[in-house]
């Protein structure tokens, strides 16, 4: 590869700059009403069988911001008296933004019953520092906000996760189906190493049922989508942005071959639909959990 690509994991600056951007063009629509219950009631159906008095431990991998976790510790807030809540997040920026949002909560009397601990590191690295833990610190959830892409080992590390939750506990992992893991599995050896080991939602069940014997996974679709007219428009800013954090790489219009660029593009329009003269990108993605028996 003579190329110069660059993943853009490795730039925490530019991937949330791409990642506000995306947002703002309809990937917010996570956030609204219908998605927000489907992620509430699987947090909600959740029943932790330990003593009542004890603390509900969560280990929460890639929460950005927290605007994704309000939605979780409210719903775990109202139910449980005492909670540990871990943050592995490697942006220490967003790390930051996490601990406002906690502030603001708690000024306000609410959140009183949480304990935060935040980790501006990669899971790697959190479960190395904590591994002779493992037996004493065991979590009641553990949920992974679309991380699970750029984990070292994919595999290796949500099984491992797996093993560090409590007899009962639950694992939820938020990750991309249907458009997104097309280009993934097209794209991804074809542009960046970092991309062939990406995964989607069926990826990850088939993952999940090899390794983990008699696993019962569950699995709900959200549907979102997300404008991008100016993807298709060469020197529109945004476009590009939205272009960069589709395939996760840094100026990829600048930095790709030309001709991955132009058949990037070709099936990037035949994946997007068309509604009231607006192109629309059907970034849906999927909750699956999985409770340790």
């Amino acid at each position: 590869m003579t190329h110069d690509l660059k993943p853009l994991v490795l730039f925490p600056k530019e991937y949330f700059e791409r990642y506000a951007v995306i947002r703002r063009y309809g990937f917010d629509d996570r956030f609204l009403p219908q998605h927000q219950k489907t992620l509430k009631d699987t947090f909600e159906s959740f029943v932790c069988y330990r003593n009542e008095d004890s603390t509900l431990r969560v280990l929460a991998v890639g929460s950005a911001d927290g605007t994704t976790d309000i939605q979780i510790i409210d719903t775990l807030n109202s139910k449980y008296s005492s909670i540990l809540y871990v943050v592995v997040e490697t942006a220490e920026s967003q790390v930051e933004m996490f601990k406002t949002v906690v502030e603001s909560k708690q000024e306000a009397g609410l959140w009183k019953n949480l304990k935060f601990d935040f980790n501006p590191i990669t899971i790697e690295e959190y479960l190395r520092k904590t591994k002779s833990e493992k037996q004493r610190n065991g979590f009641d959830i553990i949920h992974l906000q679309h991380c699970a892409y750029h984990f070292a080992d994919i595999e290796g590390t949500t099984v491992e996760l797996y093993g560090r939750l409590n007899k009962g506990g639950m694992l939820c992992a938020l990750v991309v189906i249907g458009a997104w893991e097309e280009i993934i599995l097209r794209f991804g050896n074809v542009i960046s190493d970092s991309m062939s080991s990406q995964v989607g939602s069926p990826i990850l069940r088939e993952m999940l049922q090899r390794r983990i014997p008699d696993v019962k996974i569950k699995t709900q679709h959200r549907k979102i989508r997300v404008k991008v007219d100016e993807c298709f428009k060469e020197n529109s800013k945004d476009g590009n942005m939205m272009l960069d954090f589709v395939m996760q790489l840094l100026d990829f219009r600048k930095t790709a071959p030309p001709e991955v660029v132009g058949d990037f593009m070709k099936f990037f329009k035949e994946l997007c639909y068309e509604e009231n003269s607006e192109m629309y990108f059907p970034a849906d993605d999927s909750i699956i959990t999985v409770i340790k028996e």
